[in-house]
């Protein structure tokens, strides 16, 4: 069998044939930064920052004077009226980007005593009054920020009243009162700590990690987090966004992380107690930090990610796309040096497109391809600048060789016996369309030249007839037309039927490296007779503005 009827037998086995697919969560880019905003500047500033912004949500808190969720833990008692506001901030912002966003509580000061009931009375009552704000202002959840700046909450510290037995059950047992209290208010809501057990591998990974986690500075975080796993509801989601993935830079590192945190007998799951750890399993995500100073940082800094010769908005992207790939559902995007939003008098100062040019852009093809790529040609299309770079996209005109529209050849399985021929009577727009009947395994090519690092809006139209397979594939030649990249090959979907049966397919697509064509196949298959056809119009292949450019940006 050869290597392309394979490809399209599995897409039958896999169902896509019907315009189907399965998937895991929606991924999601969340920002945050040194200008976090608060529910206030939020329901000032809600639409410009809704507009445009590359990340599916924002990272924001309450505050008021003298008091914020960036410093609620602590024994200081809250009431519900001083949240209120808060609330009514939130309800006014009615976000169409910006969708998953979330209250960030620190654990700083983080000077409460294990054993003080009163002051973790306070401190539950707070976070489930912050989950309360979560739930009324339609944010997914809370940002947990365990990091000690400065007091260290989770450090055990030596006495010989208490040994660290001891305080690590105290720890658990504060975990479930914060979860139970959190979880009256928000029982489904998402939490996204920017580490959980992450923080503390190399524990993990000891034979004995008792004999570690004493001197560890996070060593009762486990046990903590084994509490909020005590009380969590089922519908509560708890997200590992291992911070330690600052500095990765390859597709290794990503992978083998993921698997410490989730594996069964990675060493995160090893710090959970047994009786959660299959709770720890289908509750716990796996998430990544992924920190955008590293890409404009000096090479002397220790936080910095060796360009490795390529621009720095290509390496961004890779590492960024590889984070987004491999993380359960969520990816957090921080940077220090310079800001997204506008202060309160509308100046942003130092702005992060500035710093690299064409930053936004590319996080959003990152975050969302297809969509990032398609606002783009559309408002090419409308300025009418738009330039397709196929030959005879549209099928019009008289038939050329063998009877196939002019500029398009085709291929089909040797123990495939169809028709492929331009056929001028069907069409969507104007006359001319590009038929295939009868086909087993069967597709129309075209070929573009391409570079690496290009990026492309792929797109068509079908026309289905008793047919159950069709799709849009994308493989990549070299220079001299040799295949290549196979593993980067992209299959694109027809969406639902609309004007007149016609079905539409849409999807962006990145030059691999040593790559020098881009081969457009539209794609049929399992054709039983004749009867069955289908019908292609309005193939497109379109540059997208947002490919990064080359030197040092």
């Amino acid at each position: 069998m050869s290597v392309a009827l394979r490809a399209f037998v599995s897409l039958i086995v896999l169902g896509l044939a019907a315009g189907v697919a399965w998937a895991g969560p929606e991924k999601k880019l969340i920002q945050i930064g040194w200008d976090i905003p608060s529910t206030s500047y939020l329901r000032q500033r809600w639409q410009e920052m809704d507009k445009g912004t590359p990340f599916t949500g924002v990272i924001f808190k309450v505050e008021g004077a003298g008091w914020s969720s960036e410093a609620a833990w602590d024994r200081q008692p809250w009431s519900r009226s001083r949240l209120i506001s808060a609330v009514d901030d939130l309800k006014a912002c009615h976000f169409t980007t910006l969708t998953s966003n979330f209250l960030r509580v620190n654990a700083t000061p983080g000077d409460l005593d294990w054993l003080d009931d009163v002051g973790w009375a306070a401190l539950s009552e707070k976070v489930g009054l912050l989950a309360w704000v979560a739930k009324e202002g339609r944010a997914a959840g809370l940002c947990l920020d365990f990091e000690s700046y400065g007091t260290r909450q989770f450090q055990y510290q030596p006495t010989p009243a208490h040994s660290f037995l001891e305080t690590r059950d105290a720890a658990r047992r504060r975990g479930a009162q914060v979860m139970r209290r959190l979880a009256r208010e928000y029982p489904d809501a998402t939490l996204l700590a920017f580490w959980l057990n992450s923080v503390a591998l190399p524990a993990g990974e000891a034979t004995d990690p008792l004999a570690m986690l004493p001197a560890d500075g996070y060593g009762l975080l486990p046990a903590f987090i084994d509490g909020l796993l005590d009380a969590a509801p089922p519908r509560m989601t708890l997200v590992d966004g291992c911070e330690n993935a600052y500095l990765f830079d390859s597709e290794t590192e990503y992978l083998r992380a993921y698997q410490r945190i989730s594996g069964r007998e990675g060493p995160a799951a090893r710090l959970v107690s047994p009786e959660n750890r299959a709770k720890y399993r289908r509750q716990v995500q796996v998430g990544f930090g992924f920190y955008l100073d590293a890409y404009i940082n000096p090479g002397t800094s220790q936080w910095h990610i060796d360009m490795h010769g390529r621009p720095r908005l290509s390496r961004l992207a890779q590492n960024l796309a590889l984070a987004r790939r491999i993380a359960d559902e969520y990816v957090w995007v921080y940077g220090e040096q310079y800001r997204w939003w506008p202060d309160d008098s509308g100046s942003i100062g130092k702005r992060w497109e500035d710093a690299l040019p064409g930053l936004t852009q590319t996080i959003a093809f990152v975050n969302d391809p297809t969509e990032a790529a398609r606002r783009e040609v559309e408002a090419r299309r409308q300025a009418g600048s738009l330039q397709n770079l196929l030959t005879n996209p549209g099928f019009d005109g008289s038939p050329g060789a063998q009877g196939l529209p002019e500029g398009w050849t085709s291929w089909q399985d040797d123990a495939s016996h169809g028709t492929f021929t331009f056929d001028p009577m069907v069409g969507l727009g104007r006359q001319g369309s590009a038929k295939a009947a009868g086909v087993a395994a069967g597709c129309y090519v075209q070929r573009v030249r391409v570079q690496p690092g290009q990026r492309f809006l792929v797109e068509s139209d079908v026309l289905p007839q008793g047919t159950i397979s069709y799709h849009i594939m994308v493989r990549w030649q070299d220079p001299e037309s040799k295949w290549t990249s196979v593993d980067r090959d992209v299959t694109i979907v027809f969406g639902p039927a609309g004007q007149g049966g016609w079905r539409h397919a849409t999807g962006a697509v990145e030059v691999p490296e040593g790559a020098g064509h881009l081969v457009l196949l539209l794609g049929v298959g399992a054709q039983a007779s004749a009867q069955d056809a289908c019908w292609f119009d309005n193939a497109g292949v379109y540059l997208s503005q947002s490919t990064p450019v080359a030197g040092g940006q």
